[in-house]
């Protein structure tokens, strides 16, 4: 577990599809985790088993120490890791659907390969309850990100769906 919190926290990658159509944009992404770690999340138990079975042979004492430490953390993994509803899970797949005609204002952040389209969003009321100014939550960005070789073309599709809306350039600033 903790090499797969040390990997998911680490080296983490979100992947970004765009598919763009005349009327609509549809974004997915996802958290590109290599079949490898999950993988591995199945075969550790039966390695942790094989590790108490040679203790068990040689030392029945250490047996029982490593059933009640390690191994148990292995069977843990093999109950948690062995589902494939924990990989969907961390792989975390999105997709989503704009309106080119919602948009209502489009920033250009051509240091760091970006497009910030912004959207209405109306907040769910069960969070708007929760929050002192749900006023303040009357929009959404959404981010094209881009790779410089991209960035003629990208620009382009964007400019030819939303003619009427200046992509004005800017800095985009993550704020935590």
């Amino acid at each position: 577990m903790k090499n797969l919190f040390f990997y998911k926290h680490s080296m983490q990658k979100t992947v970004f599809v765009y598919r763009a159509t005349s009327k609509h944009l549809e974004v997915c992404r996802w958290q590109d985790i290599p079949d490898m770690v999950f993988i591995f999340l199945r075969v550790f138990p039966f390695v942790m088993i094989g590790i108490v079975l040679m203790l068990l042979i040689s030392n029945p004492a250490l047996s029982i120490a490593a059933l009640a430490g390690p191994a148990l953390v292995g069977i843990g993994l093999a109950s948690v890791g062995g589902d494939s509803s924990y990989q969907t899970y961390w792989q975390d797949f999105q997709q989503d659907d704009y309106l080119w005609s919602e948009v209502l204002e489009a920033m250009l952040d051509a240091e760091q390969g970006l497009i910030v389209l912004t959207l209405p969003y109306e907040l769910p009321a069960e969070y708007a309850a929760q929050i002192k100014n749900p006023e303040q939550f009357t929009s959404q960005d959404v981010r094209l990100y881009f790779r410089k070789d991209q960035e003629a073309e990208v620009i382009a599709m964007v400019r030819d769906r939303i003619p009427h809306i200046e992509l004005t350039p800017g800095r985009q600033i993550y704020e935590f």
